[in-house]
């Protein structure tokens, strides 16, 4: 008997060594199998990302917050500058300041005054001499013109607008219509004109 045992025994105890490291490769690869499910579950759960990386992916919608804000704050500043820029554009101010036409642009021009006020017409008459153009005419003007408009003739249109250039406070060129003279620029005075010349 003991003979036998001690031939079977080195048997018995390379099958329990068998058998004892299969099962532990069953528990460690059985663990490993289940976290990387949880793994893909996760995954699949945050598109890819860990929770960390998800936050960190919100971080990444902080700065396109960012990203916006920059853009509001191009719509703010660039806007100012913009508006600073248009205020440059304010520098078309300047451009709206008297431009002095060329004499081959000044021809002849009547003034019609619109208003209620006296003798409105003879201060835009003084006022348009002293830019270097010749007043014909002046008059009085029953109409409904909207605002400050100088009247051209067929030909004359370039005169037209060299004058509104050099006089910011004729805010439309329109061309001629029948009632006013139909040879020369005709600027009609209108309330909006007092305002202009005032401030």
């Amino acid at each position: 008997m003991r003979e036998r045992l001690d031939r079977v025994w080195p048997s018995l105890v390379a099958l329990v060594g068998t058998v004892g490291v299969v099962l532990a490769l069953l528990v460690v690869f059985g663990d490993n199998t289940g976290d990387g499910a949880g793994e893909d579950v996760v995954a699949s759960d945050d598109n890819g990302a860990p929770e960390d990386d998800t936050g960190e992916e919100s971080g990444t919608d902080e700065p396109g917050a960012d990203e916006t804000e920059p853009t509001d704050e191009a719509t703010g500043e660039p806007d100012g500058d913009a508006d600073e820029d248009g205020e440059d554009g304010g520098t078309d101010e300047p451009g709206t300041e008297p431009t002095p036409a060329p004499p081959e642009l000044r021809t002849p021009l009547g003034i019609a005054n619109q208003t209620s006020v006296e003798g409105l017409e003879l201060q835009a008459r003084d006022r348009i001499e002293a830019g270097g153009w010749e007043v014909e005419a002046t008059s009085g003007f029953n109409g409904s013109v909207p605002e400050t408009t100088v009247y051209y003739p067929p030909g004359l249109e370039e005169s037209a607008q060299a004058l509104a250039r050099q006089f910011p406070e004729i805010g439309r060129v329109e061309e001629t219509f029948d009632g006013l003279n139909p040879t020369r620029l005709v600027v009609v005075l209108v309330e909006d004109y007092i305002d202009e010349v005032e401030s």
